[in-house]
């Protein structure tokens, strides 16, 4: 990190991004991936594994970003590129988030078959189950909520802003994808996780609002949740509608491709708090 002034206000216009060294952001959003995996692991020895997704999220990653990014003009919001939602493009991305649910699920199935699902995966999957009203919220607010959140300030608000300040923000968006797949550590999920990092990445690429991916990623992980909540449990073999018929899956990918070039033509909300992700082509 550049040693600079902590109240010089002719850097008041410095970025997160041009005064600490890019390569130690990265080790700090890998340290604070790790973090949030370790206290996720301590709460799930506790059996409380519901609670510890809340908990892992925020001591984990949001709090340490946000204590990092509020340090550097032009502020947290600027830095992460986060701003108002706009109608249209809200309905644009829900629709998408859906259909790539489907595209998801359909990778995952076909996964499955080259990369069994591990079985201690699937008994941590039906413990977080919740069978009260209670566990339901608990679990809505962990999965739904900080989960995307934190995520999101992580491989969307940073890496992907690096990578993409550097190498261009095709290669951005996809290597920051890519990197979210690998970092849930389970190799029947690498393809399907990393094809929905891909999606989220293009979203944040072409509309330059964090908020939109926070969203789908949210809406994302409700529908997995909504799914867990109300699967049969003598019907455990049962697969959605949408995986019976591989129409459904040809009509999303169509739906999802022309969605994706609408969501693009209202360009970026924001612009980078750095200069251009081409104008400086190493990193520093």
């Amino acid at each position: 990190m550049d040693e600079h002034p902590a109240r010089n206000t002719e850097l008041q216009s410095t970025d997160l991004f041009t005064v600490v060294n890019n390569y130690f952001l990265l080790f700090y959003c890998a340290s604070c991936i790790l973090a949030s995996m370790y206290v996720q692991q301590m709460f799930m020895m506790m059996d409380q594994y519901r609670v510890g997704i809340s908990v892992s999220a925020v001591v984990g990653i949001i709090l340490p970003m946000y204590l990092l990014t509020r340090r550097f003009e032009p502020g947290v919001k600027a830095q992460l590129r986060i701003t108002a939602l706009r109608a249209p493009r809200v309905l644009l991305v829900v629709v998408a988030t859906l259909a790539t649910v489907v595209i998801v699920d359909h990778i995952y199935l076909i996964s499955q078959h080259f990369n069994p699902v591990p079985e201690d995966y699937m008994d941590a999957i039906r413990s977080l189950k919740p069978e009260t009203a209670t566990a339901f919220v608990v679990t809505f607010i962990g999965l739904c909520v900080l989960v995307p959140i934190s995520e999101e300030i992580v491989f969307r608000g940073v890496v992907q802003q690096i990578f993409a300040r550097n190498m261009g923000p095709v290669v951005g968006f996809v290597l920051a994808g890519t990197m979210f797949g690998a970092v849930h550590l389970n190799p029947h999920l690498l393809i399907s996780i990393s094809f929905f990092g891909v999606f989220l990445g293009f979203v944040y690429y072409a509309t330059g609002n964090l908020g939109y991916t926070i969203l789908s990623h949210s809406l994302f992980n409700m529908v997995a949740l909504l799914q867990l909540t109300f699967a049969s449990t003598t019907e455990a073999s049962t697969l959605p509608f949408y995986l019976r018929d591989v129409r459904i899956f040809v009509f999303s990918l169509v739906v999802l491709v022309f969605l994706l070039l609408k969501i693009k033509q209202g360009g970026p909300e924001t612009e980078p708090p750095y200069e251009s992700e081409t104008d400086i082509p190493t990193i520093t």
